[in-house]
């Protein structure tokens, strides 16, 4: 008995003593420099707009840390940070990395771990919002023109790194306001790199378009009362009576994309209602209700067609419905991915050498790269997370450590050989 208790005392010290993360493989990642800044960027929470100026504090430190010019611009309101490093003929495009800083909300309480902790587990998985978009990217492009800087290696071309305050709610007073100023047009772009998708597999996805946002806000007017009364043409029957619509036209879109591959986003719209709004007391009948639609057009998708099918559900809901558009986009063009085009050339060839498979692919949301393709300017949205569940704007969202490390290598190679790529 005697024995069992000294055996329970020491198990109860042990367990006390690791009262922090268990060391383990990954544990020594954590002592790296790239890492212990991946987790300092997760740890600002910018899904708060008055926090974003703590993140320019962080971009301003590794621009000065690695010895990189910057400058921050805010065209629009919004800081803008851009750092270069410049290659030795500057008579060559430039080519230009680009994330954003921003991260959308989060509900806590469904995180297993804090979702602004960067917290890593015993699998070596790092947890917290902006893990997947964008901030191991942003860490991963800086950590390449660390290294280019501190080996004085100079490339051709000039290489300029950019992050964006707000590709997560249209991008307004970011990229889209930037790409109008003439500082923009000094950067002398291209071919741009943005975010991109985790993939499931070994294999990397480059996506060449975006899908258009057309998110809208329909509101519907009927009669009040009170709510005991059984009026007639309420606003919420006929907000009912217009989701039937929209959630019918979602069924059609279902059925497509199962006669599809289910990473095919070229052929149908995806649409959902995602906000409902109205009410004041639960014994007013509400004169007035509305819901707010997320749809997102596909390449082959005319505009025009689509945006008559919209006036038809207003015309249907009838009595003075009012539709507003939040994000309209009626264009998004391509980039083109085959040998008219060097920097798809170079990208793809690096990926091969290097025992990677890329696939190509519609992105099924929008970043802020669609505005630079419909510059003229080739963009790739890419990422370097293999074998990662997409938890894109989910709760748990993360990137192995050893995956985020792996990503450096791949952008170093890429980065090289696109800055060096001479004959465009």
């Amino acid at each position: 008995m005697l024995l069992s208790f000294i055996l329970l005392g020491i198990l109860s010290v042990t367990h006390i003593s690791h009262a922090g993360p268990l060391r383990n493989r990954y544990s020594k990642y954590l002592e790296l420099d790239a890492v212990e800044r991946l987790i300092e960027y997760i740890r600002i929470d910018t899904s708060r707009e008055e926090n974003i100026k703590h993140a320019i504090d962080f971009w301003v430190r590794q621009a000065n840390d690695a010895g990189l010019p910057y400058t921050v611009y805010a065209p629009a309101g919004k800081p803008i940070f851009v750092t270069t490093l410049e290659g030795y003929d500057p008579s060559l495009p430039s080519i230009m990395l680009n994330s954003h800083m921003d991260v959308v909300t989060v509900d806590e309480t469904e995180w297993m771990y804090p979702p602004f902790s960067g917290y890593m587990d015993a699998n070596g998985d790092i947890f917290g919002r902006g893990t997947q978009d964008t901030k191991d990217v942003g860490v991963q492009y800086m950590e390449v023109l660390r290294k280019f800087k501190k080996d004085n290696i100079t490339l051709a071309r000039t290489i300029h790194l950019t992050v964006m305050p707000d590709e997560e709610t249209g991008g307004k007073k970011g990229m889209q306001a930037f790409i109008k100023t003439k500082q923009f047009k000094a950067l002398n772009i291209g071919f741009a790199l943005d975010e991109g998708l985790t993939s499931d597999d070994d294999t990397l996805i480059a996506t060449y378009i975006d899908r258009r946002p057309w998110q809208m806000e329909f509101t519907v007017h009927g009669e009040g009362g009170h709510g005991s009364s059984i009026a007639e043409e309420t606003a919420s029957e006929k907000l009912y009576k217009l989701t039937d619509t929209i959630m019918a036209y979602r069924e059609i879109q279902k059925g497509i994309t199962r006669t599809k591959n289910a990473t095919d986003y070229s052929g149908f719209n995806s649409i959902n209602i995602n906000i409902f709004r109205g009410g004041q007391a639960p014994n007013i009948i509400p004169s007035k209700m509305s819901l707010v639609v997320d749809m997102r057009l596909a390449p082959e998708a005319e505009a025009s067609e689509m945006q008559a099918l919209v006036d038809s559900w207003v015309r249907e809901a009838g009595n003075g419905t009012e539709l507003t558009f939040i994000r309209h986009e009626k264009v998004s063009l391509p980039t083109a991915l085959d040998d008219s085009n060097p920097y798809w050339v170079t990208f793809r060839n690096t990926l091969n050498n290097m025992g990677i498979t890329v696939r190509t692919m519609v992105c099924p949301a929008t970043s802020d790269i669609m505005a630079i393709r419909n510059l003229g300017i080739p963009a790739l949205g890419f990422s370097t997370k293999a074998n990662t569940i997409s938890r894109i704007h989910a709760k748990d969202e993360y990137i192995n450590v050893e995956t985020f490390l792996r990503g450096i290598e791949i952008y170093t190679e890429l980065v090289k050989n696109l800055g060096n790529l001479k004959n465009c």
